[in-house]
């Protein structure tokens, strides 16, 4: 499992992988924010906690899956 990292750094490597995904914080349900992206089918969008200032590893492998991001999207650089 995907070990937590920090909100700042989730969104600022969400960003580099994909422009194309916005980030709302005042559109999700309390301490969440929305990660959305338009596409030729829809659009797309994924709540995220924020509450504890880190994003769990089943969030991260849920945000690869949803927007389809590398797998290694979110692993440390050596």
């Amino acid at each position: 499992m995907a070990k937590p990292i920090k909100l700042r750094d989730f969104l600022k490597r969400v960003k580099d992988l994909d422009p194309t995904i916005e980030v709302f914080v005042n559109r999700g349900k309390g301490s969440h924010l929305m990660l959305c992206k338009d596409t030729h089918g829809g659009k797309v969008s994924f709540p995220v906690p924020t509450s504890s200032g880190e994003v769990a590893g089943p969030y991260q492998k849920a945000v690869i899956r949803r927007f389809g991001l590398p797998e290694n999207a979110f692993k440390k650089k050596r």
